[in-house]
């Protein structure tokens, strides 16, 4: 269970967050769809307003806003219900939006391949038959590191978002972080 969201790159956003509520699948469910589609054209945005889309048992909640529609790198919660006794189990992810990930997945895959291409082709495919220049083996290297720190800087600015978002779901789901009880005894 990830609960303190600490950490920079993709590693920290891939853990599961568990969260438990004494309230029943459908009332959680009920309580998501008031927040679905708050924002009309009409709307001004508020910031820390959390807008949420509902499909079945799944949802995903973002937060809306002047500031928030700027910063691509945002978490968002993606996240379903699971109900037992008349309890529900809210599992989820904090991640960033699936376009950004596509494009941070082209971005450094194909840094990757030029990078491996500059290094592994022979100095004959270089037409001058000499290996290529030292700043053009570099610069796929220095991009990946903007890129990364792009990322990191982008999700340093969402960190207010993710704890806007936790705590929408403990405040609106009535929902705790789940501890497993190997942890309490330990």
């Amino acid at each position: 269970m990830n609960t303190n969201g600490q950490g920079c790159g993709l590693i920290h956003l891939m853990s599961v967050d568990i969260y438990t509520t004494n309230l029943p699948k459908d009332e959680c469910i009920r309580r998501l769809q008031n927040h679905a589609g708050r924002i009309g054209g009409s709307q001004q945005w508020s910031e820390r307003t959390v807008t949420a889309k509902v499909r079945g048992d799944r949802f995903r909640l973002f937060m809306r806003g002047p500031a928030n529609a700027r910063n691509s790198f945002a978490p968002f919660f993606y996240g379903r219900f699971e109900e037992g006794g008349g309890k529900a189990c809210i599992r989820g992810r904090f991640r960033m939006h699936p376009f950004v990930r596509g494009f941070l997945f082209l971005w450094f895959g194909g840094l990757m391949v030029i990078g491996s291409l500059i290094v592994l082709l022979p100095a004959t495919a270089w037409g001058s038959g000499r290996p290529p220049p030292v700043l053009v083996v570099l610069g796929p290297a220095g991009m990946m590191l903007l890129g990364y720190g792009l990322v990191c800087f982008g999700q340093r600015l969402g960190k207010g978002q993710l704890a806007s978002l936790r705590c929408f779901i403990e405040r609106e789901l009535d929902a705790r972080p789940y501890v497993a009880e190997s942890s309490i005894k330990a």
